[in-house]
Formats: C-alpha cells, sequence, structure tokens
C-alpha cells in the first residue's frame, strides 16, 4: 500500500475487527431500517475501475463478501461515481452478476455514498422491501444515514 493509500478502507481491512463488527452492526440496522433481508457495503477497489463487496448482512454474505462488479456499468457503481444516494425498481438497469451469484432476484435497490473526509471510498446498498415494491424516499434517508455512520467508522479505523 502506498502512502497516498494508507489510510483508504480495503475489503481485508473492513474484515478485520472492531471495525468487521461495527460495520455489520450498522449494516444489520440498515437492513431493518428499510425492511430489507439484509445491507452490503461495497468498497471502490484500488484500481477505481470496480466495486468490490466488503462486508455484508443477509443470507448470501460469502457470495457478496468476495463479488465485484464493475464501476461502469453496476448501479453502486453509480453511486461510487456521482456521490448521489439512489432507489432503483424492477424496470431499472442493475448489474445482473451479483442475481446470478447469489440466486436472488433484484426487483428494487436503494444505495448511497459511503464518505471519509469528504471523498467517497464506497457505497451501502440494500435489495427487495419485504413488504415489495419500491423503497420510499424515507429509506433513501435512512440507508444514506447508516452510510455516514459507516464512513465514521472507517475514517477512525483507519486513521491509525
Amino acid at each position: 500500500m502506498t502512502q497516498s493509500n494508507a489510510h483508504i478502507p480495503t475489503p481485508a481491512s473492513c474484515r478485520r475487527e472492531p471495525v468487521a463488527g461495527l460495520v455489520r452492526r450498522l449494516l444489520f440496522e440498515a437492513a431493518e431500517a428499510v425492511s430489507a433481508p439484509g445491507a452490503a457495503l461495497w468498497l471502490i477497489s484500488e484500481d477505481g475501475q470496480r466495486m468490490d463487496g466488503a462486508v455484508s448482512s443477509g443470507a448470501a454474505r460469502d457470495v457478496i463478501e468476495s463479488a465485484s462488479v464493475p464501476i461502469d456499468q453496476s448501479v453502486i457503481g453509480t453511486v461510487a461515481s456521482n456521490g448521489l444516494a439512489t432507489s432503483i425498481g424492477p424496470d431499472d438497469f442493475h448489474n445482473p452478476s451479483i442475481d446470478e451469484l447469489t440466486g436472488l432476484h433484484t426487483r428494487a435497490m436503494v444505495a448511497a455514498p459511503v464518505l471519509m473526509r469528504g471523498k467517497i471510498v464506497g457505497v451501502v446498498s440494500a435489495i427487495n422491501p419485504a413488504a415489495g415494491g419500491l423503497f420510499s424516499a424515507g429509506d433513501l434517508e435512512r440507508i444514506a444515514w447508516k452510510a455516514y455512520l459507516i464512513g465514521l467508522v472507517l475514517l477512525d479505523s483507519h486513521e491509525h
């Protein structure tokens, strides 16, 4: 790791305690807050070309934590690129590779950027609200709040 990347979180650094426990708890709370079966933290890869699954809560945890999607061909990549939280529905594009890996069909998704010192380092996402349909504007605010808190955890843990 170069000096300039020394404080950038990686999937491996996020899976070490105490960071993993704190992030997993916030992801669990995020999923609960938006009535989703789970939530995931995706990090921008070192080369800036992919979003790598770092920490996940929910059924497909192991699959998501070893998955990666192109930044320019995914909803989470778009959120990481433009810094805007977003919500999509069944007719909106999303990268199908994660659905194929997990066996879960994405009908709706909500995603928000994770920042450290104002720099986007990742995205928190959740899919498929329990009641069906789309995520609400309130869900978008709730996932953005949890993404903000995860950013604080990452900042605190990676400054040492």
